[in-house]
């Protein structure tokens, strides 16, 4: 399995480590709860190096990405951030992907799925044109993401100066221990927070740095455990699981992310299933008897076969064990009663309105 710069870092607090999509990343660093409940009321550091950094610069590089991306970025602006997907020519999801245009320069950044890292760089290969550079740069860049309500003000006390409000799905480059840090205001937890992208170099003294300067605010270092129990709170989709090369953007309840008013690789494919409306949909459901849902899991209704279970496990904010999964159209609307395998049992389960978790 391919390690993180921040390998040691995790052995030295102690870290239970697991594979994540070919990479050996920390599960937990104590309690998995404790590390959720910090990011839902402090903040929590992660490190997210496994995913891809692909840089995409070049006087074509918006012409590429412009046909292989469903995001219109005729009118991206320098330091905008894009969550968009990457389809095959039969509207398949390749990889889903934040897409990030650098303030200094207007190069692409591209943070990918490590699964599908190589993949998406040899499709955009196989599209490129003659002026444009693709480079991985994952090797030499490790990623951070520090989440969470206190957040800004562990940002502030690193810095050592106050910032004005960094717009959601906005990056900048900011002087961070003094090294120019790609910062953008994204995240996959539903709370205020950011994400880093730090030179090797710098990896292991900017985690450390992180994290003293966040202790007084209660920030804790999380593992992945933590990560899947607050992306699936919201609702949020993760490559593997809930989206892969048979599932399309209409079917996962994404179609927002999909500009039609613009050509790109499967863009057809896509239209004619809009118009004759997909037969499953992606539905969030919540268990009315304890016992946590497996990816690949049956679910029924009336004793009839309508869908599969694609993430699961337990909210801590419902105290509920809750999932994703797609199901048979009519079937997908709130309140619809349904039973999910667990264990070779049916548990009754009922479809909710997504996401699970809502601010106060």
């Amino acid at each position: 399995m391919k390690q993180t710069l921040l390998h040691q870092k995790h052995l030295q607090l102690n870290a239970k480590m697991t594979e994540f999509q070919g990479w050996q990343v920390p599960s937990q660093y104590a309690d998995a709860q404790e590390e959720y409940h910090a990011v839902r009321t402090a903040a929590g550091l992660f490190d997210i190096s496994c995913l891809g950094r692909i840089e995409i610069s070049g006087s074509d590089a918006a012409a590429l990405l412009q046909k292989t991306f469903t995001r219109n970025l005729s009118k991206m602006a320098e330091g905008s951030a894009h969550y968009g997907f990457f389809c095959n020519e039969s509207g398949f999801i390749l990889d889903d992907a934040v897409l990030v245009r650098q303030p200094e320069g207007g190069a692409y950044l591209l943070s990918t799925n490590p699964m599908n890292t190589e993949k998406i760089i040899a499709w955009l290969k196989q599209n490129v044109s003659k002026d444009t550079t693709i480079s991985d740069v994952t090797k030499t860049t490790c990623q951070l993401a520090l989440q969470g309500p206190q957040a800004l003000r562990i940002l502030e006390s690193l810095a050592g100066q106050h910032f004005k409000k960094i717009r959601a799905r906005t990056a900048r480059v900011l002087p961070l221990l003094d090294t120019p840090v790609l910062t953008s205001r994204t995240g996959y937890t539903g709370e205020h927070g950011y994400e880093f992208i730090v030179p090797a170099e710098r990896c292991e003294t900017f985690w450390d740095a992180v994290l003293n300067a966040g202790r007084p605010f209660g920030l804790q270092p999380c593992g992945f455990t933590a990560r899947d129990i607050l992306r699936m709170e919201m609702g949020y989709l993760l490559y593997g699981n809930d989206l892969d090369e048979t599932r399309t953007p209409l079917e996962a309840g994404l179609a927002s992310f999909v500009d039609f008013k613009k050509d790109f690789i499967g863009k057809d494919a896509l239209a004619k299933l809009k118009a004759a409306e997909t037969k499953q949909m992606i539905a969030g459901f919540v268990l009315l008897d304890k016992g946590v849902p497996k990816n690949g899991a049956s679910i029924f209704s009336e004793n009839r076969e309508i869908g599969v279970v694609t993430s699961g496990g337990h909210s801590p904010h419902l105290r509920s064990d809750i999932g994703l999964g797609y199901v048979v159209n009519r079937y997908a609307l709130p309140g619809q009663e349904i039973e999910i395998e667990v264990r070779d049992r049916e548990i009754a389960a009922k479809i909710v309105e997504l996401p699970f978790y809502k601010k106060k």
